[in-house]
């Protein structure tokens, strides 16, 4: 039986913003979450241990990142190296230089010839020993039109005929590898991809117009004992019925508030040849929160914004405040009170929204074709401003002596 620990999607770097310059370290505390995270995943292959770590792409938010985000990286996965763990590192599309021209951020780990460390840059098999027997992993990584194709053969066809011509392309590659494939070895697919049923996540909108999809039966072959992908942040698995699983690790931190609601983690797997069984392991990772209010008919919009965040619990996570006011009521809110009850988070934002008047709905009494005098009307237009309440009836008293005047 041989252990494998499937993560994907470190983004390791990411999200700035939503953190704070940590003063003892000089760091955001954002990359010391990721970092933290990232260290319970090597943690937990050391410990178990696993007989084989795959890194289904994405290290970092893009290809060139900072020496000490690279530094923090390889501080992590070096400790695979010294406890004789081998690890397979595909190359996803942050991890590209130039869309896929020109090496990629993960290559320096073959450069410098880390023990056990296989890059995965290009469809091919390796078979790896482990303490356990040989298993053969086929790397699949991120592939875009720059891969396979000159722009001129690509010039001026849709992107659904790009994305066809590059499966055509594929195919030929991909079976060929197959082909090398030893029947006997148990077989892992680790692939960083757009499968056609996966439900996205942030990556949506991090890699538009990248590269393509791939359908699920491309990736449903007898051939593999397990399929691993990188690159969808939320984890799934596309193929319950388990033959093989094909599994999307999901990303180990949020990247933004678009995964506020996804739990993060790895996966372990235990795999022979022709059978399998794998666990999602989550992570405690920082909480993300939003809080939604409407307080444009409040008569204190203060008090229920104050009453929306009681409600919440903040401590320690990154908080976004989100409410609709009107512009007449935004003196009755204080931004000292708001971020005095806001201080428990780790970061916040409070973001208030203007609800335009304009867009107010007519009310029906004073729709087109009613017959109203103007007393009457000004009457029923104070019914339903709670906001005048307290003036209406000076309102209507000097109304009626200017209507007399």
């Amino acid at each position: 039986m041989i252990k494998i620990l499937h993560l994907s999607d470190i983004h390791l770097g990411s999200g700035f913003s939503h953190g704070r310059i940590n003063p003892e370290t000089g760091c955001n505390t954002r990359l010391e979450d990721f970092v933290r995270t990232l260290q319970q995943c090597i943690d937990r292959a050391i410990t178990e241990p696993v007989d084989l770590v795959l890194f289904g792409g994405d290290a970092f938010p893009d290809s060139t990142p900072p020496p000490y985000v690279h530094q923090h990286f390889a501080a992590q996965f070096r400790r695979l190296a010294d406890a004789n763990i081998p690890a397979v590192l595909l190359v996803g599309n942050h991890d590209q230089h130039s869309q896929g021209q020109g090496g990629a951020s993960l290559c320096i780990y073959r450069t410098l010839g880390v023990p056990g460390f296989i890059v995965g840059d290009k469809p091919e098999v390796h078979r790896i020993s482990t303490q356990n027997g040989e298993v053969q992993v086929l790397t699949l990584p991120w592939l875009n039109h720059s891969s396979l194709f000159t722009r001129s053969q690509t010039e001026g066809l849709s992107l659904a005929e790009v994305n066809e011509l590059l499966l055509k392309r594929l195919e030929p590659i991909f079976a060929g590898e197959i082909r090398r494939l030893e029947p006997n070895i148990p077989t892992v697919l680790l692939g960083h991809l757009m499968a056609d049923r996966a439900q996205l996540g942030a990556e949506r909108f991090l890699a538009v117009g990248k590269g393509f999809t791939i359908p699920i039966s491309f990736l449903l072959r007898p051939e593999f004992d397990y399929v691993a992908l990188g690159h969808v942040h939320k984890h799934q698995n596309l193929n319950p019925a388990n033959n093989p699983p094909v599994v999307y690790a999901g990303s180990i931190e949020r990247v933004d508030f678009s995964e506020e609601k996804e739990e993060k983690g790895f996966v372990l797997v235990e795999l022979t040849k022709g059978k399998v069984s794998w666990e999602f392991c989550p992570l405690p990772v920082r909480p993300f929160c939003t809080i939604e209010v409407d307080v444009s008919k409040k008569e204190q919009p203060e008090k229920a914004i104050l009453a929306a965040i009681e409600k919440q619990k903040i401590a320690g996570a990154v908080v976004r405040l989100i409410y609709k006011i009107r512009s007449e009521q935004l003196d009755l809110v204080r931004m000292a009170v708001l971020r005095a009850a806001l201080k428990k988070a780790h970061t916040y934002t409070i973001r208030p929204e203007l609800v335009s008047q304009l867009a107010r709905p007519r009310l029906p009494e004073l729709g087109v074709g009613q017959t109203v005098d103007p007393l009457t009307a000004l009457e029923t237009y104070l019914q339903n401003r709670t906001d005048l309440v307290d003036i209406a009836p000076d309102m209507l008293t000097a109304a009626e002596k200017l209507l007399q005047a």
